[in-house]
């Protein structure tokens, strides 16, 4: 398992119960094994692809314009720009390796993404992701500051606001610096920001994992089979003889009882059992 060779001493266990989903963990030295695998020389084979999916970012700041190719893209880090390529995973084959190796330890799906950020420089800004991110540092040095999120806590991809109010954030900073070989773990929902001490090359291992409101997603298609739930719901325009407390207390004994239902049906180790199938199938396409 790729996580029990980034722990080293520390148990699985250890860091399931501790620390993922709930604190961040520096691990120092413990990536050395990865760190060929991201480098200019990564980027150059990706670059030469058809279809990278490439940023370019100063303090914060898209680059608009053209995906740029490997000597321009060079030349854009040189002044002071990150080179973000995302998804790197479906673009190189030992990054490919990387993430099914990490799907297989998780079950979920993952992304890698790969930044060359320049020295002095932060290319994005504080922020926090829907996913749980391992960073390796594989080049340079970078510091790390994070926070923990009590703005918009537990957030999922669909929830993320476009302003994400760091602003209103109370709660106190911790820093964390990496060197080549190091790696960091940063639970989904922390706020972090990354300035490179000097030019820095890291990948970001995303780690999607299951959520409560993929069990509601599953509920709907195993309920299609029950008339209860493919009944009729009663008339609420004109035509309806209850008036407005009727037609409310009429909705809420049925939502009751269906209510009722979804807690039965929930509850059934069948259920239980389809679910975790399903659980089990995400993100293959990913590793």
């Amino acid at each position: 398992m790729v996580i029990e060779q980034l722990l080293g001493d520390m148990p699985t266990s250890v860091f399931i119960d501790d620390y993922y989903l709930r604190l961040p963990l520096a691990m120092p030295g413990r990536a050395r094994q990865l760190t060929h695998l991201g480098n200019w020389a990564t980027v150059e084979a990706i670059l030469a692809r058809t279809d990278p999916d490439v940023l370019v970012a100063r303090d914060g700041k898209l680059r608009e314009g053209p995906r740029p190719a490997y000597d321009e893209a060079r030349a854009l880090h040189a002044s002071g720009h990150t080179v973000l390529i995302r998804h790197a995973e479906k673009q190189h084959p030992g990054l490919a390796d990387l993430a099914a190796s990490f799907h297989q330890d998780f079950g979920a799906p993952i992304n890698i993404h790969l930044y060359c950020t320049p020295a002095d420089q932060h290319g994005f800004g504080w922020h926090y992701d829907a996913e749980d991110v391992f960073v390796v540092q594989t080049q340079g040095s970078k510091q790390y500051c994070l926070r923990k999120n009590t703005v918009h806590p537990l957030p999922l991809v669909e929830t993320i606001p476009q302003d994400m109010s760091f602003e209103r954030e109370i709660t106190p900073t911790f820093e964390c610096t990496l060197l080549a070989g190091d790696w960091l773990y940063i639970p989904a929902g922390y706020w972090h920001v990354a300035r490179a001490s000097e030019d820095a090359i890291s990948l970001a291992i995303g780690v999607m994992p299951a959520t409560a409101i993929e069990a509601l997603d599953f509920l709907r298609s195993e309920l299609l089979s029950s008339p209860m739930w493919r009944q009729r719901l009663p008339v609420t325009g004109l035509l309806s003889t209850l008036n407005q407390d009727g037609l409310t207390e009429r909705y809420r004994s049925l939502l009751a009882e269906l209510g009722k239902d979804v807690a039965r049906e929930m509850g059934e180790e069948r259920f239980v059992r389809a679910f975790l199938a399903g659980l089990a199938g995400r993100g293959r396409d990913s590793a």
